[in-house]
C-alpha cells in the first residue's frame, strides 16, 4: 500500500506536478461533449454578455479573500449546480452572492469543515472546491460565526468522482478513475491550499469510501462491479474484508460509528464489531440510495428490482431498522426524486409536486404542496427537482420552471422563492446545522 500526497492542478501559470497514475474511467454516464456543443452553438449575443458579466463578478480565489466579518448568528449558504456554472446563495433570502463557471453539471457535496463544498464535475473528470465564505467556530457551549465573499480554490483534483463523504476530521473522496482514495484533512482547508493524501488501492470501479474509526471503509470490486467492503487503517492497509454485498452502491452514516451500504438484496451495516446484513423488504429487490438523519437507527432507501422483468418499485420506500435487523416498505403512490432525512423524517419530492415526509420510526406519511406536477426525465443526469435539508428547513430546485425555494417543514410554508433563467439542479447547504446528503 502506497500513501502519498496528490498533485493538484493549479492556475495555468503554476508548475504542475504529475503523478504516474493510469486514469481509467470506470463509470461513463453521459456524453458531455454533446451538451457543450449545443450550448455554444445556440448562445446569443445577450447570453454571451451575461456570461462576460458573470466572469467579471466572479470573486477572487481563496488566497485573495478579505478579512472575515463576525456575525451574531450562523449565516447558512447554498451551493446550486447548473449545466454551466455553480452559484452560491444566501440561504435565508436566496440572494445570489457569487457564481463560478463549470463545463458540466456537477454533484455538490459539503466538505468536513462545513464551509467548503466539492463540485464533482464527473463528466469533465475533475473535482474542484468552492469556499462558500460562511462558517461557525465552536467555543464550548457556543459558537463564533463569520462570513467572507465566496471564492473558488485554485486546486483541481483530476478524476471521476461521485462520492465525497465527510466527518468532522476529514473528507474522503473515492476516485473512480484510479480506484484510489483521496483524503483531505479538515485543517488543510484553512490556508486555501488543499493537497489530498492518496491511498493507492488501484481498484478501478464505481465505488465509495468513507472515514471510519481510525481509518476508512472502501468498496472493492469483482468484474468491475462493487461487491463488498474492506476496512483499512489510516495508511490504507487492509484490516478486514466483508463480502456479500453484490451491486454495492450508496452509503449512509448510522449510529455512533457505523455505515450502511446498499446492496442488490438489502443493505450491509459495518461497525467496529464487524459487518451484518439487513435483508430487503422485497424479495428480488435491492437498494442503491440510502439516507439517515444522523440520530435514528432507521435508514431510508429506494428499492430497485434486480431482474429486468421485476416489479416496478419506483413509488416505494424501504425503511431499514439497523438495530433490529428488520425492514419494511412504505408506498408513496407516486414516483419521487432526491432523498434526504432530517429530525426523524425522510423528505422526498414527488412527481405530484408535493414534498412527502415519512416518519422513520412509524412509516407515517405527511405531504406539503410546493410546486406543480412534473415528469421524470428520460436520462438519469437530466435536471430534475432536488433538495437539501437541515433542521426544519428544506431548500429545493425546480428546473422545470426555473425556481429555487425554501420551505419550512413544520408549518409547510414556502418562506422564500426566486426565479432563475437557467435550470437549477443539485443543491447543498452549509453552516446550517447537520448537513445531510444522499448517494
Amino acid at each position: 500500500m502506497t500513501t502519498h500526497r496528490s498533485a493538484t492542478r493549479g492556475p495555468a501559470s503554476a508548475t504542475v506536478v504529475v503523478l504516474a497514475a493510469v486514469l481509467l474511467a470506470a463509470c461513463s454516464t453521459s456524453d458531455s461533449a454533446g451538451t457543450t456543443d449545443s450550448a455554444s452553438s445556440t448562445e446569443t449575443t445577450e447570453e454571451a454578455s451575461a456570461t462576460d458579466e458573470a466572469e467579471s463578478t466572479e470573486t477572487a480565489t481563496a488566497s485573495e479573500a478579505e478579512e472575515p466579518v463576525a456575525t451574531d448568528h450562523p449565516e447558512p449558504r447554498l451551493v446550486v449546480g447548473y449545466a454551466d456554472r455553480v452559484a452560491v446563495l444566501d440561504a435565508e433570502d436566496l440572494t445570489e452572492l457569487a457564481g463560478f463557471e463549470v463545463d458540466s453539471a456537477p454533484y455538490v457535496q459539503p466538505a468536513s469543515d462545513g464551509r467548503h463544498v466539492f463540485t464533482l464535475e464527473h463528466q469533465e473528470e475533475r473535482i474542484r472546491i468552492i469556499d462558500t465564505g460562511t462558517w461557525t467556530e465552536a467555543h464550548g457551549d457556543h459558537g463564533h460565526s463569520y462570513v467572507v465573499e465566496p471564492s473558488r480554490l485554485d486546486n483541481v483534483i483530476d478524476g471521476v468522482a461521485y462520492h465525497a463523504v465527510s466527518d468532522e476530521e476529514k473528507s474522503v473522496i473515492w476516485n473512480d478513475s484510479t480506484g484510489n482514495i483521496e483524503v483531505i484533512e479538515t485543517a488543510d482547508f484553512e490556508d486555501g491550499e488543499v493537497t489530498p493524501v492518496i491511498l493507492e488501492l488501484g481498484d478501478v470501479h464505481h465505488g465509495v469510501a468513507v472515514p471510519f474509526a481510525d481509518g476508512y471503509l472502501a468498496s472493492f470490486s469483482q468484474d468491475d462491479s462493487a461487491v463488498g467492503i474492506i476496512e483499512l487503517d489510516n495508511q490504507g492497509n487492509e484490516i478486514e474484508r466483508f463480502e456479500g454485498c453484490p451491486g454495492l452502491h450508496g452509503e449512509a452514516h448510522v449510529g455512533a460509528n457505523a455505515y450502511a451500504f446498499g446492496c442488490q438484496d438489502g443493505i450491509m451495516v459495518v461497525d467496529e464489531s464487524g459487518a451484518r446484513k439487513v435483508a430487503s423488504p422485497v424479495e428480488g429487490a435491492g437498494t442503491g440510495t440510502l439516507v439517515g438523519d444522523g440520530e435514528s437507527p432507521v435508514l431510508a432507501g429506494n428499492l430497485r428490482s434486480a431482474a429486468e422483468d421485476g416489479p416496478d418499485l419506483s413509488t416505494t420506500i424501504a425503511l431499514y431498522d439497523t438495530a433490529a435487523g428488520t425492514a419494511r416498505t412504505v408506498d408513496l403512490g407516486v414516483k419521487f426524486s432526491s432523498m434526504n432525512a432530517t429530525e426523524g423524517e425522510l423528505v422526498v419530492i414527488g412527481v405530484d409536486g408535493n414534498l412527502h415526509l415519512v416518519d422513520l420510526a412509524t412509516g407515517e406519511v405527511r405531504t406539503i404542496a410546493v410546486t406543480e406536477p412534473w415528469e421524470v426525465p428520460e436520462e438519469f443526469l437530466d435536471p430534475r427537482p432536488m433538495l437539501t435539508v437541515s433542521g426544519d428547513r428544506a431548500w429545493l430546485t425546480e428546473p422545470m420552471v426555473g425556481k429555487i425555494l425554501a420551505v419550512d417543514l413544520t408549518s409547510g410554508e414556502t418562506i422564500a422563492s426566486i426565479d432563475v433563467e437557467d435550470k437549477p439542479d443539485r443543491i447543498a447547504v452549509v453552516n446550517a446545522g447537520e448537513e445531510e446528503h444522499a448517494h
